[in-house]
């Protein structure tokens, strides 16, 4: 199971990294997207209203969430677990790593898709 687990995080590295490069490229170089955003620059209150209400925006926001905290909870906690605390505790700190992720998921989320309803 641990085996599964290890391709999943390196997977999700390599989805980070794609995500990453599609937000640099999105907020970075928008000088190449002027047709998309119709000449507004990324920062403005009316681009970031505009892909927030963008359902597919939104939805990609919340993958590379879920993938970041996937991620980092689950590389975090194997460090924790090869130290000899960590091997005392492997359940505890699974289970604690569990609830923060869902919880910082649901409120990323909640967050996430409340930015669709600004005016």
């Amino acid at each position: 199971m641990k085996e599964r687990f290890w391709i999943l995080h390196y997977i999700s590295g390599g989805i980070i990294f794609i995500l990453l490069l599609s937000h640099i490229f999105m907020m970075h170089f928008y000088k190449f997207l002027l047709r998309f955003m119709q000449g507004k620059e990324p920062l403005e209150w009316e681009a970031v209203v505009e892909r927030a209400r963008n359902v597919t925006l939104t939805s990609l926001y919340v993958f590379f969430l879920f993938f970041a905290l996937f991620h980092g909870l689950y590389g975090l906690k194997n460090i924790l677990i090869e130290t000899n605390f960590g091997k005392k505790f492997e359940r505890e700190i699974t289970f604690l790593f569990l609830i923060i992720g869902f919880l910082v998921f649901a409120f990323g989320t909640f967050t996430t898709i409340k930015a669709g309803a600004l005016k």
